[in-house]
């Protein structure tokens, strides 16, 4: 706290309950006076009966931050807790007592370059689309303005690494796996299911008459249905037995639900000599071998949820005969064209 004058007038300076810097006019020219102004409201912070009445009606962003999480947590998306929850975490420790409208785009800006010292280009990229979202929806309930972000550029990054097993590579690491791992692993790999929507099942989801997986909640939020082959089928079965309807399917050796397979999974992955591949992967893997065996690239966009079918072509290179297949497409096209115009010039 301090003191500090503006021509002839005292101000103070000095901290509220949130940390935040309150500088006042003390509205004397004594400085005296000024002091003992600035005491009387440092007691007020301390006893919690100080309000910046400048900032009346003004919302921090936490309370914002605090409105979007019980809005997430309220569409049940599973993606929160995979995704939103960690990036919500951080926006918080940076942004967290600023009022919205002094979150101007050099702020952000700050917060980006700041992010990307701590982490890849492409994490800064979705710091930024997540801090996007919230304010998108502060926008919406009227809580705010502007939105900052729109202003600002993202970072250029390369295209995303795509890993996926080789057959070989799925054979070792089957092998390494035990247990209600090697479940998880076998229904991940032949379901392309993402891990939130794997472990979130439960017997309920399950059509055993029609042969289905039915997911309800995923991550673009639109229903699925998963059809089973063999093998699958013969694990959910042996899964389900005895199990209620709301029961989880998928659970550890201790018969808990998974809290985080990550450190069982990497080391099966270790074990079978198999680096730079993470449990996404076998989603990736999924959608390759369907490729690889000439699925429709429509079809595999429709099992793996894709929202767009534009998002499942980085594997329709996978496919040898698909670039041949879209040329024959088109050049029997054109014999349709030349030939209809021919039969119109000879009639």
């Amino acid at each position: 706290m301090s003191i500090f004058r503006r021509g002839d007038n005292w101000w103070i300076s000095f901290r509220d309950h949130t940390g935040r810097r309150v500088r006042q006019a003390a509205n004397t020219t004594n400085k005296a006076e000024a002091l003992v102004i600035l005491a009387a409201q440092v007691t007020k912070v301390r006893e919690g009966k100080f309000f910046d009445k400048s900032q009346e009606g003004k919302v921090c962003f936490k309370d914002l931050l605090d409105q979007v999480r019980e809005y997430e947590r309220n569409r049940e998306r599973t993606s929160y807790q995979d995704f939103y929850k960690s990036y919500f975490n951080q926006l918080e420790v940076f942004f967290g007592d600023r009022y919205l409208d002094e979150i101007t785009p050099r702020l952000v800006e700050e917060y980006q370059f700041n992010r990307a010292k701590e982490t890849s280009k492409a994490t800064a990229n979705r710091s930024l689309a997540v801090l996007r979202k919230i304010f998108n929806l502060g926008m919406r309930w009227d809580m705010v303005k502007s939105n900052p972000v729109c202003k600002i550029d993202f970072f250029r990054v390369p295209r995303g690494r795509m890993r996926f097993l080789s057959h070989e590579e799925q054979d070792a690491l089957l092998k390494v796996c035990k247990g209600p791992l090697k479940d998880v692993v076998t229904v991940a790999l032949k379901t392309g299911m993402r891990r939130g929507e794997l472990l979130g099942l439960r017997k309920k989801d399950i059509d055993f008459s029609g042969n289905f997986i039915y997911l309800e909640k995923t991550k673009s939020g639109a229903h699925r249905q998963i059809p089973m082959i063999p093998e699958v089928r013969a694990i959910i079965t042996r899964l389900a037995i005895g199990c209620e309807d709301e029961g989880l399917l998928f659970k550890n050796r201790a018969g808990d639900p998974y809290s985080d397979l990550r450190t069982a999974f990497n080391t099966a992955l270790s074990k079978a000599g198999i680096k730079e591949f993470h449990f996404h992967d076998l989603r990736h893997t999924f959608a390759s071998d369907m490729v690889m065996s000439g699925v429709n690239i429509f079809t595999v966009s429709k099992l793996l949820g894709h929202s767009s079918v534009q998002t499942t072509m980085i594997y329709a290179h996978l496919s040898p005969d698909y670039n041949k297949a879209e040329m024959e497409r088109y050049d029997n096209f054109m014999h349709r064209q030349g030939d209809t115009k021919e039969a119109q010039r000879e009639g």
